[in-house]
């Protein structure tokens, strides 16, 4: 049986595996539980065990990332099989090094040096790397090096437009495209594309009046022969690849050369992250927020945990009613966040409230007016583009210093003069907290710390946990300060 090796394919999305290889294996480092599944009929029934797999039997073919798991787990167990790989992807030989590529404006830091350096080295693989590291400048420098056709990928429109004009601004914006709903800017050399975009036209749904979006096949076919004549594919915030749409994208690209970028790549509460290596391969290098601070490259970080104990929400209801109760309409805790912002307005301090449902924005714009003259803003997803450009830029210029935001701030949106950010939303997403305090991160005028203020709900077991969560995830950084803010 052994006389024979196992063989692998490698393609840049797929790899094939053939010979006596122990399915059990493939099938072990391969798959993958989702968060609720027991909750499941078919695991009810027992027809099903609970698991995703990503190896396809029939076809014996499994994402490529994945490829490192699957031969370290035939080594660990059968040290006596021979493995032969035969790579059919496609790599330059040749290119320079990260501390010799130029970009305008700027000069590479060390950090940004070692990591462009080391997706070089790799082809593949996810930049874990903390907010505020310019992991944007990091992925510019690597697409100048390989100077090869390259799709990067951003998820928020907001994001795709800011990416977009910082590609302009780094780089000859002659070689920068654009792919959004309303541009199709393809042919260029680097192209930056919304993964909406991208994932809505390559898998087109049927309108409720049974008509499809128009051109919708022509569309798909475009998708399809941009994402498969790219070279280079690099999803920022990579952590969203678990996302159907997203990981269609990925699977249909054909780049040999694949990455992510992402501050919180596997820190999924949803057990996905081997979706996310599938794609792009094992983490390649890690810049954490210690090391940022103790360089001084972002501000020190001071989290102020409040005791919330009122009302009391009995543990019997369910998650959805004491979300509801106990965090969005729950005005004693809207009004001890709004009179906390408003004491720091008063300090000359710049405020930003981060909430996760926009009736949650409007309760607490509410409670900001009915404390007095507090100037702020509000925006979130469905906002008006003009309004909510202008809401920023009230922000960044410290004309309106309070401003209240959805989930569409909790991701990349360059804003440096956060002092205060008031995290209001609550929730166990280890990934959603750690993104929003770093929307503070950043280096600013007259600025030494980041203050944080996050809430303790103990008047529910639901959000209690969820509150506990958050908190471990604060101290496992190792370089943030925690206490318990006394209110006056």
């Amino acid at each position: 049986m052994y006389n024979e090796p196992v063989k692998l394919e490698i393609y840049p999305n797929y790899t094939r595996i053939s010979g006596p290889y122990y399915f059990n294996l493939v099938d072990e480092a391969t798959r993958f539980k989702k968060n609720g599944y027991q909750y499941a009929e078919a695991y009810k029934r027992k027809v099903w065990d609970g698991y995703t797999r990503l190896f396809n039997k029939k076809k014996a073919i499994f994402p490529s990332g994945l490829v490192q798991r699957v031969v370290k787990l035939h080594k660990k167990y059968h040290p006596e099989l021979s493995i032969v790989i035969e790579d059919n992807r496609t790599f330059k030989s040749d290119y320079p090094k990260a501390k010799d590529v130029k970009l305008n404006g700027i000069e590479l830091r060390p950090h940004q040096v070692a990591s462009v350096d080391a997706m070089l080295k790799k082809k593949g693989g996810v930049l874990w790397a903390a907010t505020n590291s310019g992991k944007t400048e990091s992925a510019i420098a690597l697409c100048k090096a390989l100077d090869l056709k390259t799709v990067f990928i951003v998820k928020g429109k907001d994001l795709v437009r800011q990416s977009y004009e910082r590609y302009c601004k780094r780089i000859d914006p002659e070689e920068v495209g654009i792919i959004t709903s309303s541009k199709w800017d393809s042919d260029k050399k680097f192209v930056i594309a919304s993964a909406d975009t991208l994932s809505r036209r390559l898998t087109p749904k049927e309108k409720k009046d049974g008509t499809w979006p128009k051109n919708a096949q022509e569309k798909k076919e475009a998708v399809i022969e941009f994402l498969q004549n790219v070279d280079v594919m690099i999803i920022d915030e990579c952590h969203n690849a678990a996302s159907e749409g997203l990981w269609n994208v990925g699977r249909v690209c054909l780049a040999s050369y694949r990455f992510g970028l992402s501050g919180t790549p596997f820190k999924r509460g949803d057990k996905q992250d081997l979706k996310l290596i599938g794609l792009t391969g094992e983490v390649c290098h890690k810049v954490t927020n210690k090391e940022m601070i103790d360089s001084g490259l972002s501000v020190p970080v001071d989290i102020n945990v409040v005791q919330i104990n009122h009302p009391d929400i009995p543990s019997y209801v369910d998650y959805s009613t004491a979300y509801d109760k106990g965090i969005i309409y729950n005005k004693h805790r809207n009004k001890v966040a709004a009179s906390i912002g408003a004491k720091r307005y008063r300090s000359n301090k710049n405020v930003l409230f981060l909430v996760s449902r926009i009736s949650h924005g409007h309760e607490l714009s509410k409670e900001l007016k009915e404390i007095g003259f507090v100037p702020h803003n509000f925006i979130w997803g469905d906002s008006n583009d003009e309004d909510r450009e202008k809401a920023i830029k009230e922000y960044v210029s410290g004309e309106i210093r309070v401003l209240i935001a959805s989930t569409i701030l909790d991701v990349g949106i360059d804003i440096p003069n956060i002092d205060v950010v008031i995290l209001c939303g609550g929730g166990k997403s280890h990934i959603r907290a750690l993104q929003r305090i770093g929307r503070g991160l950043r280096l600013g005028k007259d600025k030494d710390k980041l203050e944080v203020i996050d809430f303790a709900d103990c008047h529910n077991k639901h959000l209690a946990k969820h509150s506990e969560v958050r908190l471990k995830a604060y101290f496992k950084e190792d370089c943030f300060t925690i206490s318990e803010l006394i209110l006056d």
